[in-house]
């Protein structure tokens, strides 16, 4: 199938561009602006040095803290954004400040990454992780009760006066989605049932589609990454990795972040077991 018959059904899809320059910046911004520190504390495993590092890009602005203490993940004084998107990536206008508070949603893959790091120090085999694809909308579907979660620590930790977002990521490994090769997806997901204390919702299925749901809006926007030039080439991605974990990369580095990370991984082909045993 083509990618212009894929792309029918999006015809009127909501969008937000960045440039890889864009992208880019937000590596070296967050390292240059939020104390070290801080950025070490970010959760690998729940995905949150990912939405720090996304939000930056498509905010156009550097959070002002990085949760250390207790408070929400995520602070934005948006006040300062010249972003003229605001009400479909906050799903508020008008504010000061945006609140973000970072959630996975549970699987096996995390467990099992864990497993297979301990193995390989073993000088061991790891296991074999198993997965059943699915469609966007039940990844979406897959996150209720972490949205739920993430509502009540907004209502205890924010307030009304502030956008109040919560941002979800969703491992490939643990839910590879059917549309994860198609160039936007939003136009395939329905109305999620959000809790009154959100505002908008981002939902990042990794590797490769950002989505936002703005409640004030009731539609998705699809976040993109590209060129505006037309000779814009994208940068150089290595170990058959996808290019926002190219960006992945750059940002572990810059921010002096050991890792590891469960979402930075490369891949390739192999025999399965069964196909060894028939040989």
């Amino acid at each position: 199938m083509s990618d212009d018959a894929k792309s029918h059904g999006a015809i009127g899809t909501h969008i937000k561009a960045i440039t890889y320059e864009v992208m880019d910046w937000a590596t070296e911004a967050l390292p240059a602006h939020v104390p070290a520190g801080d950025l070490k504390k970010l959760k690998l495993a729940a995905g949150e040095h990912l939405a720090a590092m996304l939000a930056t890009a498509y905010l156009g602005i550097v959070p002002v803290s990085v949760d250390v203490h207790g408070g929400v993940d995520l602070v934005y004084r948006v006040a300062d954004s010249d972003s003229g998107a605001l009400s479909s990536l906050l799903g508020r206008n008008g504010v000061e400040f945006a609140d973000f508070e970072v959630k996975s949603i549970p699987g096996d893959f995390r467990e099992h990454n864990a497993a297979a790091s301990r193995a390989l120090k073993r000088g061991e085999e790891p296991g074999t992780h198993w997965s059943t694809f699915v469609v966007a909308n039940d990844v979406v579907e897959a996150a209720q009760s972490v949205i739920v979660k993430a509502a009540k620590q907004l209502r205890d930790k924010s307030s009304p006066d502030r956008a109040r977002v919560v941002f979800i990521v969703s491992h490939f490994f643990d839910r590879p989605y059917v549309e994860c090769l198609d160039p936007v997806i939003a136009h395939t997901l329905t109305a999620p049932t959000l809790p009154d204390e959100i505002d908008a919702m981002w939902v990042f299925f990794a590797p490769s589609h950002l989505v936002v749901w703005s409640a004030v809006e009731q539609c998705w926007t699809e976040l993109l990454l590209g060129s505006f030039k037309e000779d814009g080439a994208a940068p150089e991605v290595d170990f058959d990795m996808e290019l926002l974990q190219h960006y992945e990369g750059l940002f572990l580095e810059r921010a002096g972040i050991d890792g590891p990370s469960p979402f930075y991984y490369g891949l390739g082909t192999g025999k399965s077991a069964s196909a060894v045993d028939a040989e």
